[in-house]
């Protein structure tokens, strides 16, 4: 027997909410709701309604279970616009304080640790991940497009000397796997910068090689140019 592959939801705002709510007290006006007119919302007009709706329907059931059943598709939307939303408010305050982490220079174990991120990279693939979600959800007026967009010249820029010191870059890290995934992450650069628009990914490149070139990793490039511009990629992406 064939099976159907699961398929994300959709992603919902609240005008489909207040749909599925609308739908929802049709069904119970029909139903003869007693409690209706005092306890649920005339109209979904913002995220009280509808955290109001469902609480309501969670509680009241003094209809058919027939009514029950039909309303189950809407109620099923307003859990996950629900799910969304706070899932959303949820990642956009994790993202502030990883985003404020960096920028006051705080060791990133202080602030990840009680997020279960217990290393400095735990802490960046944390960022860079919810970053990209962030961007996957709002207009490219959204922060984290915003940022791509005002940090480009400098991305491109070390992409560049990535991609043009690439042999020299690698013989300053010791031959093994760290040397294998600096060429890897150097030429995954490579392979995304020649996009209209910055991306998440590219910017994860470009951040894990220059992280594989950090100091503590990789001894010093001989040109001062060089050791200077990586440098300051080190402070823009950690």
């Amino acid at each position: 027997m064939s099976r159907t592959a699961d398929k994300p939801a959709p992603r919902y705002k609240l005008q489909n909410a207040a749909q599925a709510a609308a739908q929802i007290r049709k069904l119970r006006v029909e139903g003869r709701d007693p409690d209706l007119d005092v306890r649920f919302p005339v109209e979904v007009r913002d995220d009280e309604d509808v955290d109001a709706v469902i609480d309501y329907v969670h509680r009241h059931r003094q209809v058919s279970r027939l009514v029950l059943g039909a309303e189950l598709e809407f109620r099923s939307t307003l859990l996950e616009y629900q799910r969304q939303r706070d899932t959303d408010r949820h990642e956009r305050r994790v993202l502030a304080v990883l985003e404020a982490g960096r920028q006051l220079g705080v060791r990133p174990t202080v602030y990840g640790a009680p997020m279960g991120l217990h290393s400095k990279q735990a802490v960046y693939h944390r960022r860079v991940t919810l970053a990209a979600r962030r961007s996957a959800h709002v207009s490219d007026e959204g922060r984290a497009q915003a940022w791509l967009d005002e940090h480009v010249a400098e991305l491109r820029g070390l992409a560049d000397l990535l991609i043009d010191h690439r042999d020299e870059l690698l013989l300053l890290v010791d031959e093994g796997p760290a040397r294998e995934k600096l060429a890897n992450d150097i030429d995954n650069a490579g392979a995304l910068m020649n996009t209209r628009r910055p991306t998440m990914d590219f910017c994860g490149a470009v951040a894990f090689a220059v992280f594989g070139l950090r100091p503590q990793a990789a001894r010093p490039a001989a040109d001062p140019a060089i050791r200077e511009q990586l440098a300051q990629g080190l402070r823009l992406l950690w």
